[in-house]
């Protein structure tokens, strides 16, 4: 089982690569989605700029996560940004 969620993070002001601004937490700077185990342990790290909503983050993750453990993981816990028919109907058709 899998427990994904994300972060966002201001950067230093001399950084100019994959910068987003997160409108919801008012942040400009990165996102980290972060997948662990039920234990905490890190799986698995996507890093981009925080201007990606985490319904299309996720769908960068699940593949890598998919190819990293190759069908070891059989759950995901999110929460609720990563909700809405349209992501529930994409996991079931990819995975």
């Amino acid at each position: 089982m899998g427990i994904i969620d994300s972060q966002s993070v201001k950067i230093a002001h001399t950084c100019a690569q994959d910068v987003g601004y997160d409108a919801g937490k008012r942040i400009k700077g990165r996102k980290r989605h972060i997948v662990t185990d039920t234990l905490g342990c890190l799986l698995l790290v996507l890093v981009h700029g925080a201007g990606v909503h985490d319904r299309n983050g996720i769908k960068q993750v699940l593949p890598l996560l998919k190819y990293k453990f190759l069908g070891s993981i059989k759950a995901i816990i999110a929460d609720n940004g990563y909700s809405g028919q349209p992501i529930v109907d994409w996991v079931k058709q990819q995975f």
